[in-house]
């Protein structure tokens, strides 16, 4: 598994399009990954949006995320807990819920790279 993270409109999304080059990918979220064709990288978007927008628990996400993820599989990260704390209840359960969700990701990803304005920096795995 291969994590990239990085800020919003950071150019994530644009470098793995070229990262990945002429392989089978399916670009979805957590609700539409089963979508995905058998032999295409299944390449994961949006997971802080999932997590804001389901009822479902820290352990149900973490189950949900190892069930989906292996060799060929790709998760695109926004960075949302590297700036101001929130003053919203709900907005700092989320930044909270998004960290140790992408503990998780980054503990268990064979290779973490973070994105800044397009520029890779591998900060797991080779170089």
């Amino acid at each position: 598994m291969h994590v990239f993270i990085g800020g919003a409109y950071n150019g994530k999304t644009d470098y793995v399009r070229r990262w990945i080059g002429d392989t089978a990918a399916c670009f979805c979220t957590m609700d539409t990954a089963a979508t995905a064709n058998p032999g295409e990288s299944l390449i994961i978007t949006d997971l802080h949006e999932w997590l804001m927008t389901t009822d479902i628990t820290e352990t149900e996400a973490s189950k949900a995320v190892r069930e989906i993820s292996g060799p060929n599989t790709v998760f695109i990260l926004t960075e949302i807990g590297r700036g101001i704390v929130p003053l919203d209840a709900q907005q700092r359960e989320l930044r909270d819920r998004c960290g140790r969700l992408y503990q998780q990701l980054f503990a268990e990803a064979t290779t973490v790279t973070r994105i800044w304005y397009g520029i890779p920096q591998t900060i797991k795995g080779v170089k």
